[in-house]
């Protein structure tokens, strides 16, 4: 790698990840979400994510044939929230969920902590602060940025870094990483937090997976998540947050609690994601990741 590109792959990261995000702490959110907004008009923007994205929903027919530009806008606008949304939960209090999240559902009454499943679509850090602001902690199930993971620029291996640190306060509770992952789940639920994670990573990042319906063929989601609550005997309670496109907002959703040891849980975990990617598939994170979902897993 010459010293050119280098440079030029840091002043990218620079702008992707910190100075442009950075906007949603100079305006109110409203309006920095129409800045926001306009920004993501521009198309180098995310460039090496988007275009592979694009392909992938093209290929299971969720984008407008006729308009897959407005398609690709609406993904780079979700992905500078995603990273505005580090900003507003580091320097923002939680009174900024009563003003600009919508509650469809409320956190069910559970007596004890419980395994808890989101997803890689639109607002996930702001799920996690959500959970933490109904007055149950958390530990979330994390793996660790590294360079090539971002990019190959060393400042977006810092943002990762520092973005898992604000997950950690957000959430309440300490990362769980690999490896040891279900015996620091178990301890986690024994000291009374939740244990949260997201079963839409590929299966070929875990050991454990399971075949499920999706998009009307066999695919593979990861069963990590229902092996720590059955052997937890805890409950599993499916949430997300949602943007809406046209104001910034976002909405909370909670399903549940279920039981873990419901033979469908992890069909109706996949059919609830499969659902809303389908509603807002410019919202899913990791389309480029799209095809391991229905790669048969090594036996």
């Amino acid at each position: 790698m010459t010293l050119i590109h280098s440079v030029r792959l840091e002043l990218r990261s620079a702008l992707e990840h910190f100075l442009l995000p950075a906007v949603a702490l100079l305006l109110p959110w409203p309006w920095a979400f129409r800045v926001l907004r306009y920004l993501a008009r521009y198309p180098g923007l995310y460039e090496e994510e988007w275009r592979p994205a694009l392909h992938q929903a093209q290929a299971l027919g969720l984008v407008n044939i006729d308009n897959p530009a407005d398609w690709a806008w609406r993904y780079r606008t979700c992905r500078l929230v995603d990273h505005a949304d580090y900003w507003l939960s580091r320097l923002r209090t939680a009174r900024w969920l009563d003003r600009y999240v919508d509650r469809r559902d409320a956190w069910p009454t559970i007596d004890g902590p419980a395994v808890g499943a989101f997803f890689h679509w639109c607002a996930g850090m702001w799920g996690a602060r959500a959970l933490h602001a109904s007055g149950s902690t958390s530990s979330v199930l994390a793996g660790r940025f590294s360079p090539s993971a971002m990019g190959g620029a060393w400042l977006g291996y810092l943002y990762g870094h520092i973005r898992l640190n604000e997950l950690a306060r957000a959430s309440g509770g300490p990362l769980i990483y690999a490896p040891r992952t279900v015996q620091q789940s178990l301890d986690a639920i024994a000291e009374g937090r939740w244990v949260i994670g997201t079963p839409d990573v590929p299966p070929s990042e875990t050991r454990i997976s399971t075949p499920v319906q999706l998009f009307g063929r066999t695919g593979y989601m990861p069963e990590g998540l229902l092996l720590i609550a059955r052997k937890a005997k805890v409950p599993v309670v499916i949430f997300t947050l949602g943007l809406d496109f046209d104001s910034g907002r976002r909405d909370l959703r909670i399903w549940g609690p279920f039981d873990a040891n419901d033979a469908d849980l992890m069909q109706r975990i996949a059919s609830t994601w499969e659902s809303l990617i389908r509603e807002k598939s410019w919202g899913f994170t990791l389309w480029p990741m799209m095809p391991a979902f229905f790669a048969s897993p090594p036996s």
